[in-house]
């Protein structure tokens, strides 16, 4: 365990070290758990292996300091019929170049055009989100609101943190978590005691948004005199690799535009975002801009694309990012629209290189190991444990490469001292909750493990992963 407290670690002396090769070491001695013998199978990331060409050029990248600032998909037709991009900061250009180019590549797979969408990368699909919200805050505030009840953001209590964070930042809301008198746990979610804000929808068992669930509430805060919404489906939970319905809720959210309800949906499609567009056939592939109430998206290239962090990517439909751009007198294209303002573009000029050097079926090769490895762990625990033993896998998405577990153990939870430094300790299990009547946000929540599945989870190290659980299991269940 790092020792925070010596001041010869925090301390700034006033002199520099002459001699830094003991302060070299400690940085080369830094482990990782994505390149350790024994990887973790919970991390929604792995080793980057970039081919030796792109690994002598990331030092290039590095001490060339480009700066991404601004958004680089704007622009028009030139009389030749070629897209044009808007002027940028000056000094750049080729950079920008690369990442306008490496953005819509992204937004092909979710049903973008180049003349029809813009984006940027940035700070990871937390930023992502936060700039969606943002978006879609400004472009409601142009619409109705008769009763003045502002904005309510409609998601699953699988939503990502980064929803609430957002809709607390922007001042959509501010829910809070109380006591449950049943279970003792701090798991009620009371949603702004005006009703803006976050409000929770319940899900079917596979931890997907329930569409009669969403047609409910939305009922509910109508005849509140709510008319201005942001549904926020996700792609890929954190939790359980859910999907949730997009063109079920975009049909919802259009038929009740009709009653003088303006919706913005934005889309979370960070963790499946890299995956489902290339292993998904037919209609499951329409996730994103195909369906026409999606106005924005958030992706992260860092979990599944992989990027090195951060490799957060905003997508959005073409124009709406002016609504939050600012004038920078500074700046030569004179406005920024972005969240992060000055930005590294190693990410962006990656990324392109990746796909550019590998192209799709790179991509969907290795999105077909990791969830061949998912599958072959499925049947291990499946085959060790049963279907009504003591680990039991929930339902799992075919395209997302995650399963989760519940592990009947001192009321289904594993005794953090065993995650923490015993036998499973290795695998940075994390642990997340589920209500025990997913329709029913407020029922007492289950306790469900969740296992990212990555290209170098092997066969054998999955074996030793369910043998080091069942050890725990069978020890535990006897006292």
């Amino acid at each position: 365990m790092a020792n925070y407290s010596d001041h010869k670690d925090w301390q700034w002396t006033d002199n520099g070290v002459i001699d830094g090769e003991e302060l070299i070491e400690r940085i080369r001695k830094i482990v990782s758990p994505y390149t350790t013998a024994k990887p973790p199978v919970c991390y929604p990331g792995t080793t980057l292996e970039f081919d030796e060409r792109i690994k002598e050029l990331i030092p290039d990248f590095l001490a060339k300091q480009l700066n991404s600032i601004g958004t680089h998909t704007h622009g028009k037709l030139d009389d030749d019929g070629n897209w044009q991009a808007q002027i940028g900061e000056g000094g750049f250009d080729e950079v920008h170049a690369i990442e306008c180019q490496v953005i819509w590549m992204i937004a092909d797979l979710v049903g973008g055009l180049p003349k029809l969408t813009d984006g940027y990368f940035c700070g990871g699909a937390t930023e992502a989100n936060i700039q969606g919200l943002w978006v879609g805050r400004e472009w409601l505030r142009q619409r109705p609101d008769p009763l003045g009840k502002g904005i309510a953001v409609l998601t699953t209590p699988l939503v990502h943190y980064s929803i609430i964070k957002g809709s607390e930042i922007l001042d959509l809301g501010h829910p809070q978590w109380t006591h449950c008198p049943k279970c003792l746990s701090n798991h009620i979610f009371l949603p702004d005691p005006h009703g803006s804000g976050v409000n929770m929808v319940g899900m079917n068992k596979k931890g997907e948004m329930d569409v009669n669930e969403l047609r409910r509430i939305f009922q509910l805060k109508y005849q509140e005199g709510f008319r201005r919404f942001i549904v926020v489906p996700t792609i890929g939970t954190t939790l359980m690799g859910s999907v949730d319905p997009i063109k079920a809720i975009n049909e919802y959210a259009n038929e009740m535009r009709h009653e003088g309800a303006h919706t913005y949906i934005h889309v979370d499609a960070a963790f499946g975002g890299f995956t489902l567009p290339f292993v998904a056939q037919g209609s499951d592939l329409e996730i994103g801009f195909q369906n026409s109430g999606v106005m924005s998206m958030a992706l992260d290239g860092d979990k599944m694309g992989q990027m090195p962090y951060p490799a957060g990517v905003f997508l959005c439909r073409k124009e709406l990012q002016r609504l939050v751009a600012m004038k920078v007198n500074y700046i030569r294209g004179h406005e920024d629209d972005t969240l992060s303002g000055s930005r590294s573009a190693l990410a962006a000029i990656l990324a392109w290189l990746n796909f550019k050097l590998h192209g799709k079926n790179g991509q969907k090769r290795y999105v077909q190991t990791c969830l061949a490895n998912r599958n072959e762990l499925e049947r291990i625990l499946v085959e060790t444990f049963g279907t009504e033993g003591p680990v039991k896998v929930l339902p799992t998405n075919p395209y997302i490469n995650l399963i989760a577990i519940e592990v009947d153990i001192r009321g289904g939870q594993i005794p953090e001292n065993l995650m923490e430094q015993g036998i499973l300790q290795p695998y940075h299990l994390r642990r997340g909750f589920f209500p025990s009547d997913s329709k029913d946000i407020y029922s007492c929540p289950r306790t469900i493990y969740k296992l990212c599945i990555m290209p170098h989870n092997t066969g054998e190290q999955l074996r030793q992963f369910v043998e080091d659980l069942q050890t725990v299991v069978k020890e535990n269940r006897r006292k």
